[in-house]
């Protein structure tokens, strides 16, 4: 009985600190996939007249497709997809409330995408 509690007991500690750590790109990138490559491909994200500037700007494009689709998702799976798409094309500074740990890894991965370009 107590090594189930404690396992129950763990199990909410792991929770709390991995929702704790930011969103989550790859969950992101599976939503992306399934909803948004059905309109539009990558062209959207590199043109030079793109609305978002920040990484709260494309949060807020994430926010207001996904209520024009019917709002499916939760404000953590806006989350997910915002930093998808933030370290797959934006490359903006991210928030730590939304990227905690992640952030670090997102500006040396820009780095190296933007040098890999070159």
């Amino acid at each position: 009985m107590r090594i189930a509690n404690l396992a129950w007991v763990l199990g909410c500690v792991m929770c709390v600190m991995a929702s704790a750590l930011g969103a989550d790109a790859g969950r992101g990138r599976l939503l992306y996939e399934a909803r948004c490559t059905v309109c539009h491909g990558t062209s959207v994200h590199l043109r030079e007249t793109r609305k978002a500037m920040s990484f709260e700007g494309v949060r807020a494009q994430v926010e207001r497709w996904n209520a024009e689709l019917g709002g499916a998702w939760s404000a953590d799976d806006i989350d997910d997809v915002t930093m998808y798409v933030n370290n797959r094309y934006y490359f903006f500074p991210c928030p730590d409330s939304a990227c905690g740990s992640e952030q670090a890894s997102t500006r040396r991965n820009s780095k190296q995408s933007r040098v890999d370009r070159q």
